[in-house]
């Protein structure tokens, strides 16, 4: 199980935008162990999103390019590189589009997991593996 809280990205015009975070462990070819702070982002259907500076830190290793629809709706091209992530307890290998911004943990990689999500500033963030999800 994996814990966090909710926090305020930003503040604007008395209205707080809110993000569910939790942190991540996250190394490359090295297996040296990074923990990262990332948003919990529904809309992102892909594994692990990071901004260049922290891919280059952490000397992830660049595999290719994919396309992906943004939500304007513009397609984009983005670099993909690999990583270890300690995920459940165990370590998988996943692809990290590099996209600029605050990392981002999306729906790939929550794949078999239940997202509970207490939605106020200091809320609790739970992830939690489910046991044969998605099996009939």
């Amino acid at each position: 199980m994996m814990t966090g809280k909710v926090v305020v990205l930003a503040r604007e015009g008395g209205l707080d935008w809110l993000a569910p975070c939790v942190e991540i462990s996250v190394a490359g070819g090295d297996r040296v162990f990074h923990t990262e702070t990332a948003v919990v982002d529904t809309g992102f259907t892909g594994w692990l999103a990071m901004p260049g500076e922290t891919i280059e830190r952490l000397g992830l290793t660049p595999y290719g390019q994919r396309q992906a629809n943004q939500a304007s709706g513009d397609v984009e091209m983005f670099d993909i590189h690999s990583a270890l992530v300690l995920w459940h307890d165990a370590l998988r290998a996943v692809p990290v589009h590099r996209a600029e911004g605050t990392p981002l943990i999306g729906m790939s990689l929550l794949s078999g997991s239940r997202l509970i999500v207490d939605s106020w500033e200091g809320g609790d963030v739970v992830i939690e593996e489910v046991a044969n999800a998605g099996q009939n």
